[in-house]
Order: structure tokens, then C-alpha cells, then sequence
């Protein structure tokens, strides 16, 4: 690594670690990356690991699981095996699926329960590993009942992803016939994607069954060739499959691409959808030729691809009408995700056609469709705003396990807005989205049982656990209410801690809490510039308490240099959101200005936009 750095870089970094500097957990990553790879600043492994640290605490998942491999290995820190498990645990809390097979790892035979709890976790989130973990748990009865289709099922997951081992396991069962009908073809082809990783088990295997030796399966690539030559147009398109692959023979996209139009101008619907795969990778046009052909077979993967070409300008100028043409041909296979697809297509050009896609795919049970149509209902979109139908709709929706329509049922339910309130309804619905993971239904239950409601006590237990659950996923009102609960506890520090999350992600009320604390040493050391800092966050995204405190600080020289045309843009803009504060002070205020520098503080508020707010 050449130690010489870069004007460029050394810009990027002096760039980023100002914002590490203001608490952005994203930048100190970053940071912590630049020093452990010499990237815009001197190597240095010691401060990479700090700066890593200071991510990780704030709740950053990469920074954590990061962290959490260090302290595994032993690599520039330590190694310390409980201090690995808290972190995996945390990023694993947040959602990283690596962090959940690392998990798994670490509870091993010691705790072989909650390690195959892990795995499944990380299985279905698809880490290839705890995939063949889950498969071997079923072959072999290890903590569940033996099943080998189940065994089957995962081993054949993780082959998809190309792991040696379960492609190698895969195999194995094939050949015997465990799970699956026995077929030595299929089996052969797995071994030999594992040899193709060197796997010596799969090496074994064939040895041991003779795979080499079956009559139809040559032991070189002019045999190969020769037999597919002779043979059915799937021979050929499975040839050009290993071809492409490079399975069991030298990876030769050319040779692929020749036989797969072999099998394809025989008829053979899988080549011509590999074939036009292939030309459209290589932007020739010819792709359309053969999903055309795959397509008016009826082929529904290469009618949406056809919908999609057409849409763009991927292989030419778009062509709207051809795309409707596949898309209509595509959803009226019944399938959900085309009438989307047609929804998507005209959104911008025929607002009528998009609702009538969203509508046919909600009609046909598209759960995400059942939902955006609700939401249409429920906003005025497209529609007649009509709160009953879009009940309806969400309801459907919620009903096949939609998180998102789960959680505005339980808010129809909360409001008693259609339906008659019912709290314990909506908190039933809103644990269906919460189980999910959905970090808005987690905040609602925490936030109901934080403030209580018609039969709900009061109970902060549940909700700290709600309104952690959500925080630690990112979800910033969560991150706030969180916060909030810390300081009615009078545990200020974790206040401090939750409440700077939700600032950092721009929730005002967040900010402005946060500069409260800052101004008063509250749970944090007082720092009154970087509490003004805060404030005017706030005041940016339209807080008129904020607005009237920054004028405050602007007029006295609080925090900030003294600006008396800047303090009175900010007690306008106060008294124009209504604050009491700012309308009381506005005309004491413009008492101390001249008439010109009136004018100038009234064009400045004149001139101002709130800040965009913050999705969550």
C-alpha cells in the first residue's frame, strides 16, 4: 500500500470526520474504515478501532458486527469471546443476519437450543451457512425431528448459493434417494459443482458411485459435446447450462451462448429464456427476439421481462404500448406482481390505468397491493377518500400477513375511526406487526403503555420493551419515546443516549429536546454551542419553540455570535407557527431595529423554507 495520500482522499476524510465529530454514527464507521486502511489520513489501527467503537455504541449495525468479529479474532484488540457476544447480540438485536449465524457459533453444543434458534433466524435471511446447519439439523435428528425433506429443502438453499458442502449434501441425498426421488443425474451434477470447489467429499463420492462411468455422462468435453449433439434439446440446453457455469467443465460463456440457440431454435423454453438472458447482459437486441418467443409460450418470467425492455431504454427507445401489451399478457396469467408491474408502468402517464393495475392485483389477493390500495382510499389518491374502503383493503392485507396494513389496522382500531375504538384490538394488531418487525407497531405499543388508554394501565415494563425493540431497529419517534422514558426514570445519560439518536435522524422534537440537555447539562456535559447547534436543527425543520429559542440566542449572543436582524427573522417565523414566546417578543424586538434592518429580517424570513421532514 503506497503510504503517499491523496489530495482527494484527504478531503473525503476531512469531510467525514467532521460529521463523526457532530455524533453521526455513519461517518465514524467510515472514519474508523479510513484509519484501518490508510484511506485520506496515516494508517492506524488503534484510532480505526475507537472511532468503530464510537459507531457501534451509538448503535450502528455494521459498525457493531464489525466490532463484534474483532473481538472473535483477536485482530487489533483483545480477543474476548464475551465481549464478541454482546455485539453480535446487539447487531443480531438490529436485524444483521451474519450476527445471528456468528450466534449461532458461539452458543454451539453448550447451548445447542438457542444456537439452532439462531440458525433458523439467519437461515431464513439467507446465510448460506446456517442453511446447511438447518439441513444438517433435519438429516440427522439433531434437535428436531429427523425430516429429510426439510433436510432437502435447505441444503438445497445454501447450494443455490454456491456452498461447497450442501451442494456436495444435496447429492448425497439424490443418490439415496432421502427427501427426493433418487436421480443420479441430478445428484452427478451437484457433485461436480462441489468438485468444482475442490471439495474432496464430492470427489470421493463420485469415485465411490461411479458417477463417471454412467453411460450418458462423458468424462470430457468433447464427449460432452458429441453426446448433446445427439441428443434431446434439453441435453443441449443443460450442456450450455454447465457452460455457462462452469460446472463439471471450463466456464466458456461463448460455447454457452452456441447451445443454448441449438436448444433454443428446437423449441426449448428454458434455452430461449437462458439465451436472451445471455444477449441482454450483452445489451443485443436479439434478447427480445428470444423472450418473445419464451413469452408466447406463455412463459410469465419472460413476459415481464419483455414488459420491463419495453419500458426502458435498455435496448432502445422505449415503447409503452409494447410494454403494456406484455405486462396485460402477464396479468392475465393472474399474476399479482404484473398488475403492480402495469400499475408502476402508468403511474406517471395514466393515473386511471395505474389504479385499475392496483385494483386488479388487489382483487386477486396481492397483498401489497390489497395495502397500496387501501392507502389510496385512505388518502384521497386516485380515489374518492373513502376511510371504510380503505379499512377494507388494509384489512385484507393485514389478514395475509402484511405488517405494514397490520399495523394502520391497529391504528384504525386505536382512533376508532370506522371501527369502534378498541384499544385492545388495535394492540393485538399492532403485536401481528411488531413480531414482523415492524418498528412503527412497536412504538405504538410502547407508546400506549407508556401514557395508558381506555382499559391499558400504565405499565413502563412493556413499555420500555416495545419502544426499545423499535429504537434498536432505527425507528426515531421510537428512539425519542425511548429517551423520554430514560429521563422519567431520571436515568439522564440513557436519555441523553436514545434521544440524540432520533436527533441525528432528524425528528425535531428529538433536537430540540436534545439541546435542552446540552444547554442545562442534563445527562451530558453542557456545551451551550452545541446545544444552539441543536436548536437550530430544530428551528430548520419548522419547531416554533425551537425558532423562539434560536431567537433568543441570536438576540442575547448565547452559543452564537449576536445578530439582531437574524434573532428577529427567527421570533417571525416563531410568532408565524404559532409559539407564544416568539409572538410576545416579535414587537419588543422590532423595537430595537431600524426600519432597514426590519425589511431585511422580514426578506430573510421571507426567503425561508422548513427543512424536508425525515421519513421514518
Amino acid at each position: 500500500m503506497s503510504s503517499k495520500i491523496s489530495p482527494a482522499d484527504k478531503a473525503v476524510f476531512q469531510r467525514t470526520i467532521k460529521s463523526a465529530r457532530l455524533g453521526m454514527s455513519d461517518a465514524q464507521y467510515e472514519v474508523g474504515l479510513m484509519y484501518a486502511n490508510g484511506i485520506g489520513v496515516a494508517q492506524n489501527l488503534g484510532r480505526a478501532l475507537d472511532w468503530v467503537k464510537q459507531s457501534a455504541e451509538k448503535g450502528f449495525v455494521p459498525a457493531q458486527y464489525l466490532l463484534a468479529t474483532r473481538y472473535a479474532s483477536g485482530v487489533a484488540i483483545e480477543k474476548n469471546e464475551h465481549q464478541a457476544f454482546v455485539w453480535f447480540l446487539r447487531a443480531a438485536d438490529q436485524g444483521h443476519a451474519k450476527a445471528f449465524f456468528r450466534l449461532a457459533k458461539l452458543h454451539g453444543s453448550a447451548l445447542p437450543d438457542a444456537a439452532l434458534a439462531c440458525h433458523v433466524k439467519a437461515a431464513n435471511m439467507g446465510v448460506p451457512e446456517s442453511q446447511m446447519a438447518l439441513g444438517d439439523a433435519f438429516a440427522t435428528g439433531d434437535g428436531v425431528a429427523q425430516d429429510y425433506g426439510q433436510a432437502f429443502d435447505w441444503y438445497h438453499k445454501a447450494a443455490l448459493q454456491g456452498l461447497a458442502a450442501a451442494q456436495c449434501a444435496l447429492a448425497d441425498l439424490f443418490a439415496a434417494g432421502q427427501g427426493v426421488s433418487q436421480n443420479m443425474e441430478a445428484a452427478a451434477v451437484w457433485y461436480r459443482r462441489a468438485c468444482a470447489q475442490c471439495h474432496a467429499a464430492a470427489k470421493v463420492a463420485i469415485a465411490s458411485l461411479g458417477i463417471d462411468d454412467l453411460e450418458d455422462t462423458p468424462r470430457d468435453v468433447t464427449d460432452w459435446e458429441a453426446a448433446a449433439a445427439q441428443g434431446t434439446p434439453q441435453d443441449k440446453y443443460c450442456l450450455g447450462l454447465l457452460f455457462e457455469s462452469g460446472l463439471g467443465v471450463a466456464q466458456d460463456t461463448e460455447r454457452a451462448q452456441g447451445w443454448y440457440l441449438k436448444a433454443a431454435r428446437l423449441g426449448n423454453l428454458p434455452a430461449q429464456l437462458a439465451l436472451a438472458q445471455v444477449l441482454e447482459r450483452q445489451h443485443d437486441h436479439a434478447a427480445v427476439d428470444w423472450f418473445t418467443k419464451a413469452a408466447d409460450q406463455g412463459d410469465l418470467q419472460a413476459q415481464r421481462a419483455l414488459g420491463r425492455i419495453f419500458a426502458s431504454d435498455e435496448l432502445g427507445a422505449p415503447d409503452y404500448l409494447q410494454s403494456l401489451h406484455w405486462y396485460s399478457r402477464a396479468a392475465q396469467q393472474h399474476d399479482g406482481a404484473a398488475m403492480l408491474d402495469l400499475a408502476n408502468l402508468f403511474s406517471s402517464h395514466s393515473a386511471e390505468i395505474a389504479l385499475a393495475g392496483v385494483m386488479r392485483a388487489a382483487k386477486l389477493g396481492q397483498a401489497q397491493a390489497e395495502y397500496l390500495l387501501g392507502q389510496r382510499f385512505a388518502t384521497g389518491d386516485g380515489v374518492s377518500k373513502d376511510p371504510q374502503l380503505a379499512f377494507n383493503w388494509l384489512l385484507r392485507a393485514a389478514e395475509q400477513g402484511h405488517a405494514q396494513a397490520q399495523c394502520a389496522v391497529g391504528t384504525y382500531y386505536l382512533s376508532g375511526l370506522v371501527v369502534p375504538r378498541d384499544v385492545a384490538a388495535a394492540i393485538a394488531w399492532f403485536e401481528k406487526a411488531a413480531q414482523q418487525g415492524d418498528g412503527k407497531a412497536q412504538w405504538n405499543i410502547g407508546s400506549i403503555f407508556a401514557s395508558g388508554s381506555d382499559g391499558v394501565a400504565i405499565d413502563i415494563k412493556r413499555a420500555f420493551f416495545w419502544c426499545e425493540k423499535a429504537a434498536k431497529v432505527g425507528f426515531a419517534p421510537a428512539q425519542a419515546t425511548l429517551g423520554l422514558l430514560f429521563a422519567r426514570i431520571d436515568d439522564d445519560a440513557k436519555a441523553a443516549v436514545w434521544i440524540r439518536r432520533a436527533a441525528i435522524q432528524g425528528d425535531t422534537e428529538a433536537q430540540y429536546n436534545l439541546a435542552l440537555m446540552l444547554a442545562k447539562g442534563q445527562g451530558v456535559e453542557a456545551d451551550l454551542q452545541a446545544a444552539f447547534n441543536w436548536f437550530l436543527e430544530a428551528a430548520e425543520g419548522g419547531l416554533g419553540i425551537a425558532q423562539a429559542r434560536i431567537a433568543v440566542m441570536y438576540a442575547s449572543g448565547d452559543g452564537v455570535a449576536a445578530d439582531p436582524i437574524e434573532a428577529h427573522k427567527w421570533f417571525v417565523l416563531a410568532a408565524r407557527a404559532g409559539d407564544k414566546s416568539g409572538i410576545a417578543n416579535l414587537a419588543r424586538s422590532e423595537s430595537l431595529l431600524s426600519s432597514g434592518q426590519i425589511l431585511e429580517a422580514q426578506r430573510r424570513a421571507g426567503n425561508w423554507k422548513p427543512r424536508l421532514p425525515v421519513k421514518s
